[in-house]
């Protein structure tokens, strides 16, 4: 499956050579593809699954836009971690398990601050909730990036005696 994932995602890599590694462009994809499938789900869940402006879920109630962010994050986060472990960063030496702790705590970071942006956006500057998702999303993508290269799936180096 990984060989043909990237197969796909190396057949548009060739005009972009000159100014990205395969490595980064690899990630972008799948990122992209994440980013795609995230907002999606959120359109979908925001438009087609919750109806009203509050959802009562017995113990507590959530506003339909947190609701919706919730389903994107529940399908989002095992997506793109399966694509970061074992499609892009492979190389990588850290257990499993520790990489799944160092992932799901970049992501509670992640939805966290989504969550407070997303109630910035949309309830004091009054933007439509899913052009804020956009927006929110690709202004945590480069931080994403920097935490799972140099820490989630980090590699060890040896140094030179």
């Amino acid at each position: 499956m990984r060989k043909a994932i990237l197969a796909f995602i190396d057949f548009f890599y060739p005009p972009f050579r000159r100014f990205i590694s395969q490595h980064n462009f690899r990630y972008l994809a799948t990122g992209g593809s994440t980013w795609l499938l995230g907002n999606i789900v959120y359109y979908l869940a925001f438009h087609h699954l919750f109806h009203v402006e509050d959802i009562d879920f017995t113990f507590f109630t959530l506003k339909r836009e947190t609701a919706a962010l919730a389903v994107d994050f529940l399908v989002v986060i095992p997506y793109s971690f399966l694509l970061n472990r074992y499609v892009i960063f492979t190389h990588s030496e850290v257990k499993a398990h520790i990489q799944l702790l160092r992932f799901l705590n970049l992501n509670l970071v992640n939805i966290l601050l989504t969550f407070a942006m997303q109630k910035f956006f949309i309830e004091i500057l009054g933007i439509y909730p899913t052009i804020s998702k956009v927006v929110i999303s690709v202004l945590i993508a480069g931080f994403s990036y920097l935490y799972q290269h140099y820490f989630t799936f980090s590699v060890k180096k040896i140094k030179a005696k």
